[in-house]
């Protein structure tokens, strides 16, 4: 019993170790801005309290880097870094990890 729980140890552990060998750290385009985002009905969300508008085409990135849709974070409220097209309109979000969140955001290096 003793050696099927020390291989079960040690497989996790491989597995972890490969898993974060595959994490690739994500580039931020350098006007890139960090805020608390709240969803609300589409394209309507709030940044930091000021209401704002997603862009057509807007592109929402979870910590895994898939793009989420909208109405999947209706009524959450999640860190993200973000940019705003020429417009005004939020054009990309990027939900943070805990990883991210402790770096500041890439215009304020």
């Amino acid at each position: 019993m003793k050696r099927i729980v020390t291989m079960l140890v040690l497989l996790a552990t491989l597995c972890l170790s490969v898993h974060s060998a595959w994490a690739v750290p994500r580039n931020f385009p350098a006007n890139t801005l960090r805020g608390v985002l709240t969803t609300t009905v589409f394209p309507q969300v709030t940044i930091n309290g000021q209401a704002m508008q997603l862009a057509p085409g807007a592109k929402i990135y979870s910590q895994q880097n898939t793009i989420l849709v909208h109405t999947n974070l209706t009524g959450s409220t999640v860190i993200v870094n973000y940019t705003v097209d020429a417009q005004g309109y939020v054009s990309r979000v990027w939900i943070l990890t805990q990883e991210e969140l402790a770096l500041p955001p890439p215009g304020q290096h």
